[in-house]
This record gives structure tokens, C-alpha cells and sequence, in this order.
């Protein structure tokens, strides 16, 4: 890259786009909407919120919830551990069979014809389309009956 761009390097290609700073999910609430006073109590920011909402969770062994949110246990438990072992590099080859089984269930193999298939399906619709298209097109022309000696 240097030596195509006059000597300039890649942005970001010695240090990271995504700084290692944290930032708090703590607002001060200066006031409530009533114009009173709430004795300086914090609140979480939107962003904070919307992310935890929006986040996998699971709480499957957490006491005093009336409707726990197990949807990500599967994901956090399996996935992510197994995921992890392969790209910190000290994983068997078993732990990569077992994340290529979960995470992917197309082989190598399957690729090309996936490909074939995808494009053949591809050239069928648009003929579909193009015939429906012109059967159309011919159906909205004008019939003169006394150019055919009807009159």
C-alpha cells in the first residue's frame, strides 16, 4: 500500500478503529420532568439500554424472574467458547469439526453445486419473467374488428 500512495500507510493498520476506552452506562438525572429534585440519582443512558435490550441473553439460572430470557443460552454456552478455541489457535481439530458442524452445515464439496443451482434457478425465473412479461405486453394491444371485416 506504501508504495503505491506516496509512502502513506494504511489507516489503522498498526493500531485498532475501535478505541480500548470503556464508557459509563451512568447518567446523572439532573432533575425529573415534574421540575423536582430526585436527590442526584444516576440513571442509565439510552444507548446502555438499548443494548442490553437488544443483547443475547441467558437466564436460565437466575432466581426471581417471572419470564427468564433463555434465547441465547444455546449461542453463549456452545458457540462462543468453541469459536473462541479455534481463532486463539490452541484448539484439536475436533473443537473445529464441532464449530463447523454448528456454525455451518454446508461442506466444501457443497459450494459448486449450491452455486449451479443457485445460478440455473436464476436464468429459469427470468425466463419465467420475461415470458409472462411479453405474454402481457402482446395481451394489451388494441383489437380493430372492422380491419377483420366485422363490422
Amino acid at each position: 500500500y506504501q508504495k503505491y500512495n506516496y509512502g502513506n500507510s494504511l489507516p489503522y493498520s498498526s493500531e485498532s478503529v475501535i478505541g480500548n476506552d470503556c464508557m459509563s452506562c451512568l447518567a446523572p438525572n439532573d432533575a425529573d420532568d415534574d421540575g423536582g429534585d430526585d436527590g442526584g440519582e444516576v440513571e442509565l443512558t439510552e444507548l446502555c439500554q438499548e443494548m442490553y435490550e437488544s443483547s443475547g441473553k441467558c437466564e436460565q439460572d437466575m432466581s426471581g424472574l417471572y419470564y427468564p430470557n433463555n434465547g441465547g443460552c444455546d449461542y453463549i454456552n456452545n458457540i462462543l467458547p468453541a469459536i473462541s478455541k479455534v481463532y486463539s489457535g490452541s484448539s484439536s481439530s475436533s473443537t473445529r469439526a464441532a464449530v463447523t458442524n454448528k456454525v455451518s452445515s454446508l461442506n466444501d464439496g457443497d459450494v459448486p453445486y449450491l452455486a449451479v443451482g443457485l445460478g440455473v434457478t436464476t436464468l429459469l425465473l427470468s425466463g419465467l419473467v420475461l415470458g409472462l412479461h411479453s405474454k402481457i405486453k402482446n395481451s394489451r394491444r388494441s383489437i380493430d374488428l372492422s380491419q377483420q371485416g366485422v363490422v
